[in-house]
């Protein structure tokens, strides 16, 4: 999703700083982890309430630089709101989207300062595109994790975990989307995409289509996901079993082989 319009003039100097080139000299320094950014008070304040208290209490404090402290997403997802204040494009993805979401609430881009402002347009990107995309919301998932608390009281990760657990349950004979199953190794069991469009499916999408592509979770988020999906009470306990199997085998592969092991052992011995 692309936001703004205007060209990108944010410049780089060094490795730390980034300043604005324009023709008004700029009139405030904001410190973000490592970098500094020299930008313009008015684009700003006309954003953020949280600007606007900074602003004003380094300004009664004669203070020349304004350093943001356990900013969210650090310098890259403060970047990103400096831009839009500014009115430059700016992309958003799933790989950034969350960054940025934590960073406009740190900063208060809410509606009581601007319509429009940047809040609103990260909700209706992740309701309107991210939460309605598979991938996506595994991806977006993922990238909450660093970002936690804010991003679970956001409800960001409950969000995605829903919207994911959800389409697991959805009859497979409906999946328009593009998965990961490589277990068989077979062509026929995936669906391809060109680029442009879906291609036909060679063979129905197997029930448990959806098993692997959650294995990319991290053991915490993984749970959740399956206690999501397990609390829709649509899911074969087949399929459940087979999916905790799968995870078992990607991420622990060598208990799982001394499980089998010792399987095997006990029913040699009797």
């Amino acid at each position: 999703m692309k936001l703004g319009s205007k060209p990108d003039i944010f410049q780089v100097d060094g490795k730390c700083i980034r300043h604005v080139t324009c023709d008004l000299e700029t009139d405030v320094t904001i410190k973000v982890g490592e970098l500094k950014f020299y930008l313009h008070k008015f684009p700003l304040l006309s954003k953020s309430i949280r600007m606007q208290e900074v602003v004003l209490k380094a300004s009664e404090d004669n203070c020349d630089e304004i350093s943001m402290v356990d900013f969210p997403g650090g310098a890259s997802a403060f970047e990103i709101c400096a831009k839009f204040c500014y009115g430059m494009t700016v992309t958003l993805n799933a790989y950034n989207v969350v960054a940025a979401r934590c960073a406009a609430e740190y900063l208060e881009m809410t509606e009581d300062v601007d319509r429009g402002n940047l809040i609103f347009k990260i909700e209706f990107f992740l309701n309107s595109s991210i939460l309605h995309s598979w991938k996506d919301s595994i991806i977006v998932l993922k990238t909450a994790k660093s970002l936690l608390p804010w991003s679970e009281n956001l409800k960001i990760v409950g969000r995605c975990i829903d919207s994911i657990a959800s389409k697991t349950s959805i009859d497979p004979e409906n999946i328009t989307w593009s998965y990961t199953y490589n277990r068989k190794l077979s062509v026929q069991d995936k669906i391809i995409n060109d680029g442009m469009k879906l291609r036909e499916k060679i063979e129905s999408v197997p029930k448990d289509w959806w098993v692997e592509d959650i294995c990319e979770l991290e053991i915490d988020l993984y749970k959740r996901v399956m206690t999501a999906v397990k609390s829709k009470g649509r899911m074969d306990g087949a399929i459940i079993g087979e999916a905790l199997k799968t995870y078992a085998v990607r991420w622990l592969p060598d208990s799982v082989e001394a499980l089998v092991s010792d399987v095997h052992s006990r029913g040699t011995s009797y």
